[in-house]
Formats: structure tokens, sequence, C-alpha cells
């Protein structure tokens, strides 16, 4: 990610440094000694994001040269005064949702100020899409007595609107910004040190030295390091910039398409936030939300992610051999002994794990990750934290919380809405009749709003909106809560690769020198199963380590086979060009054994066989017609 102040759509500052430095180490405290009471750390993590997204970010992409302008020093000005007001009187803060009478003209004007401040921070952090999602949520709050069907409600005065958005937990201040402020805060800051320790460039060896020698080893190199920075870094967009500058370049290089190079970092970026044991925070968010351990998170997930990376691997190799791209020159492959000498970065993850699977916080495995991070940094002078450096990465953490942040507390917004309206009860209702209670139907009809609704959204802030709307939608259908959750959390996350938005595909476009929606197609295709996962483990929970053993063992592996035959069935390659018919029944095969069920496996199965005899006769025909 680009945070420098050579780009436009930044600036630079001593006051902005340090102020991004205070920013994450307080909260980085919080991490090791408790956080503080809810009417002070939420509030005081929302002030520093906006008083720094104000200054930090321009408000126009290549506007004014100066440091900053006076607009946005009175923006930032009246964004310490409005939040600073509700930490001086944090001690009635509780009371003022249930005092209507006590919201008085100061304090309808503090919560306007508020609203609009975190708007304005919001567009400037991530764009327009989030605040015109948070607009409208405010606009359907108030005139939703004129619409007609199920989404009518009785409606509310802005006046109402400002006081439960902004006074309570359940607007601005609610869930979203509760867990940014102690969760994705901290992950954000172990991302930081990690990369400014050199952990970057050691998975980006690591991906070189195991895959580097195979066929499209470019493309897999990208898949092995997207994968691992991603579940890191927290955001697919951020992960395309950080690992994509230097795979992309390399795929074109062998002779890869430019739409396919920037479709392959995309979804492999992207698949970095399914991928345990960090899941880009969002794990942690679904433990909040589910009341699950983190521990069962990780493991419903990772079935699942096996699934999506298998494919894209498989649809990569496949398309490596079509085009006879090889892989990477002997010169430019690191030796394992190099390698080797850095695994210890992998400590700091094995220590997060087993501290979150012996029961700890999230918070406190975090930062105590943070400090493995700094303790194995000098194991090796070249990749030592000195004081400098941990200032650097406190900095850049500071500047990468306040889009999270800012993201979060709009979200807030919208989720709020969605709850003092009723509108996640009137989806539900209009998905229970226009689907007539189909559990295929409906899932069809929450899929598709939920991308509508993770569209141009940060990954964590994605699955919130959409959990609010499709979770409550699904389980009026009889599916679990877990399946449910996670469902939810997959189709917000295919919004990051599908056009029309689709902000990884088109950064992916950006570093290839393509074109946005040939990379979007292609990236659509090659994570083509994101949109069928969800489906496999809605109806099969067993997929989401849910069940007995050995019902999960066997959904595990006819999904598989079912994945293998289906990336085939795509690309028209399994050992060797497949003709349309054989295609055709790779694909039926896949989709038989991907979709649950003891007769499809059956049938799934069967046709596999089928293609696999084919697929022999014809192998063994070419080559003895091969020329010697």
């Amino acid at each position: 990610m680009n945070l420098g102040a050579d780009d436009p759509k930044y600036r630079s500052h001593n006051i902005i440094t340090y102020l991004a430095i205070l920013f994450a180490a307080l909260f980085l405290y919080t991490g090791y000694f408790g956080i503080f009471e809810a009417s002070v750390q939420r509030p005081l993590h929302l002030l520093f994001a906006l008083v720094l997204g104000l200054l930090y970010y321009r408000p126009f992409k290549g506007g004014s040269s100066r440091v900053f302008t006076v607009i946005d020093c009175i923006l930032a000005a009246a964004a310490l005064a409005a939040v600073g007001y509700l930490l001086i009187h944090r001690e009635t803060v509780s009371n003022w949702i249930y005092l209507v009478s006590d919201f008085d003209n100061t304090k309808y004007l503090v919560s306007i100020a508020i609203i609009v401040l975190t708007l304005e921070a919001g567009r400037r952090a991530t764009g327009v899409a989030l605040p015109i999602i948070a607009i409208a949520a405010l606009l359907y709050g108030r005139f939703g007595q004129y619409l007609p069907g199920p989404f009518r409600h009785r409606g509310f005065s802005f006046r109402a609107m400002a006081e439960f958005t902004c006074f309570g937990f359940d607007g601005i201040f609610g869930l979203p910004l509760s867990v940014c402020s102690t969760l994705i805060i901290i992950f954000i800051i172990f991302g930081s040190f990690f990369e400014m320790a050199g952990g970057g460039e050691f998975l980006m060896d690591l991906g070189k030295a195991a895959a580097g020698k195979t066929r499209g080893g470019p493309a897999k190199i990208a898949i092995i390091t997207s994968s691992l920075f991603g579940s890191i870094s927290g955001s697919a967009v951020a992960n395309v910039y950080a690992t994509g500058s230097f795979s992309i370049p390399m795929m074109k290089k062998m002779g890869y398409r430019p739409e396919f190079a920037g479709a392959v970092e995309a979804v492999a970026s992207t698949g970095g936030q399914l991928a345990p044991p960090v899941m880009g925070a969002a794990a942690f968010v679904m433990a909040e939300f589910t009341g699950l351990s983190y521990a069962t998170i990780m493991m419903a997930a990772l079935i699942p992610a096996i699934l999506y990376y298998l494919s894209l691997f498989l649809q990569v190799d496949f398309e490596s051999a079509l085009s006879g791209v090889k892989g990477l020159p002997v010169e430019e492959i690191p030796e394992w002994k190099e390698v080797n000498r850095r695994l210890f970065f992998l400590i700091p993850l094995i220590v997060l794990v087993i501290l979150l699977l012996m029961g700890k916080s999230a918070a406190f495995a975090g930062a105590y990750a943070i400090l493995t991070v700094v303790i194995v940094s000098w194991f090796s002078e070249e990749t030592r934290l000195t004081p400098p450096k941990i200032l650097k990465a406190l900095e850049l953490s500071g500047k990468r919380t306040v889009m999270i942040a800012v993201s979060c507390a709009i979200s807030g917004i919208v989720v709020g809405v969605v709850s003092y309206s009723g509108l996640g009860l009137n989806f539900v209702g209009f998905v229970t009749k226009l689907g007539g209670q189909s559990q295929w139907i409906g899932p069809v009809l929450v899929g598709i709003a939920s991308i509508i609704l993770g569209m141009s959204v940060p990954t964590t802030v994605a699955y919130i909106i959409v959990s609010a709307v499709s979770v409550p939608a699904l389980k009026a259908l009889g599916f679990e809560t877990l399946p449910s959750h996670m469902f939810a959390f997959y189709f917000a996350l295919v919004s990051m690769i599908t056009p029309p938005v689709a902000p990884a595909s088109l950064a992916g476009a950006e570093i290839a020198g393509a074109s946005f929606i040939k990379t979007g197609l292609a990236a659509c295709k090659l994570g083509l199963i994101t949109f069928i996962i969800p489906f496999m483990f809605l109806y099969a929970p067993e997929l989401l380590m849910l069940g007995k053993p050995a019902v999960i063992m066997q959904a595990f592996l006819t999904a598989l086979l079912g994945v293998s035959a289906f990336a085939a069935g795509l690309k028209g390659w399994f050992l060797v060009p497949l003709g349309p018919w054989l295609r055709l029944i790779c694909l039926t095969a896949g989709f038989c054994m991907i979709k649950p069920g003891i007769v499809t496996d059956i049938a799934g199965f069967f046709l596999f066989i089928i293609c696999a005899v084919r697929i022999y006769l014809k192998k063994k025909r070419l080559h003895i017609d091969k020329p010697r």
C-alpha cells in the first residue's frame, strides 16, 4: 500500500507522523494492559481517526499542494471539539440512550457534526461509495414510511436518527467501531511490524523457492505469497498493491496475458481474507457476532480456504500448460538455505495461533505476537527492528488504521438504521416470500444482495454490513448460525473481484496495465468456485468441521475431487487438452461432487472415472503418435 507523500492522495507532515505514532501506540497499550471503558475507547479511537484522516488525506486527488488548507484545519478542530464533547460527558453517555428529553440542541449539533465529519473522512479515505451507502441508509430511515411493500417502516425524524447514531452504542459507536478499536488495530500494527522487519520479503522468497521452478511458477508464487500476506494485511486491495507490484510484472515477463496476471493476483489476495489463521481480522469479528470461539471460526474456515486455493492453483497450472509458461530462471530463485535462515518469521504466527487456541483474547494474542516479531527480528542483523524502525511501523499502523476506523464508523450508521428500522426483518420477509421458503432460491437472493451491499467496501466492513441483513434471512430459511455467517462473509468478499466495482480487480488491472473489464471477468472465472463454496457448506455444514469426523472427511474428499474436476472443465486441460465433450463431463462431475448429497457424490464420482479413463486413453494415444 502506498502511503507516501508522493501519492497525490496523501499528505506528509511531522504533525501527521506524530499523530499516527500516538494513535497506534495508545491502542497498542490497551492490547497489553486492558482496554478503556466503551465510552472512552470508542470515541477516542474515532477522534484520532477523524483528526488524522482529515489532515492526512487530501480532499481531492491531485488537489492543493499545500500541506494543510484552512478548511482542513477547521474540520480537524471541529472533529476534536465534537468527539471531545462526548469524552468530557462520558459519564452520562449511557443515559442519553434512554433520556430523550436530555437530547438538547447542543447534543443535536454535536451529532450532526460527528456524522458529517465521519462521512467526509470516509470519502477522502475510501472514496464516495461507502458514504453514499450511509446517506442512503439515513434517507431510508427518514423517509421509509413512503416506501412500498415490505421495505416500509414508520420513519424517523433526523433528530431521532442523530440521537441513536451518535449517542449510545448502536450507531457510529457500535460494534464495528468497537471491534476496530480493540482488535483490528492490533492486527494492523502486527502486519506493519511484520512488514517493517522484512516478513513480506520472506514470504515472497518462500513462494519463489516453493513454486518458482514449477510450470507457471510466477503465478503460483503470487498465490502462495498473497494467501500468506493477505491473511495478515486484512485488506484485499492493500495486498494486491503490496505483493502484486512484484508478482504481476513477473507473470507478464514469463508470458501471461496482462489481464490474467492481474486477475490471479486479485483472486489470490482476496482469498487471503479467507485463510486461517488470521483471516484479516474477520475471524474475530465473526467470533463477536456468533458468540463462538476463535478456534471454532478458524477450523470452520480451513476446508473452504483449501478448496478455494486448490481451484485457483489448478486453474493457474492448467492455464500454464495450455500457454506453455515455464518457471522462473534459476538465477531468480532464492536458495532454500537463504529462505531457511529467515524461517524465524513464522514464529510470531505460531505464537499467535497457540495463544488463540489457548483461549486468550484476540487483542492479547495479537499484542504478544507483535512483541514476538520484535524479538525474532533481532535474530538477524538485516531484519532487526531498531527504535527508528519501530516508530516507522507505528506510523504506518496509525495511517493504515484511519481508513478502516472511519469505514467501521460509517458502517455503524448503516447497521444502526438497519436495526432501528427493522430492515433486517423486512428483508427476511421479502426473501421468504419471493423465494417461497425455498432453500435454493432464498440463498441465491441473499447472495446477490450480499455482493451488492459489499461493493467497494473494505473487507471486514463489508462482512459487517452484509451480515446485518443476510444472516437473519438465512437463519429464517432454517440454516445454522455459523454457516449463515460464513455464507455472508464469502459473498461480501466476492464483491472484491466482481464488476462493476471490483476494487481488487481494479488494482490488479492498474498494475498490469490491462483492461479493468477484462481483468474483472478473468478474476470472476478464476474465482468462480467462490460463488459455489458458500452453497456447499450451507447445505453441508460438515465442510465447516461441524459433525462427525467420518462425515467431515467424506465431504472433504468428494469436494476435493469435485473442485479438481471443475477446474479442469473450466480450463480445458487435465494432463492433455480436453475437447468440448470432456470439458462438459468434467464440469458436470465436478458440480455433482461439489453439491452435497450421497446420490450426487456417486453420480459425480462415476462421471469422474469416465473422464479419467478417456483422458488416460487420449494421453496414451498422443504418446504413441508423438514422433520419436
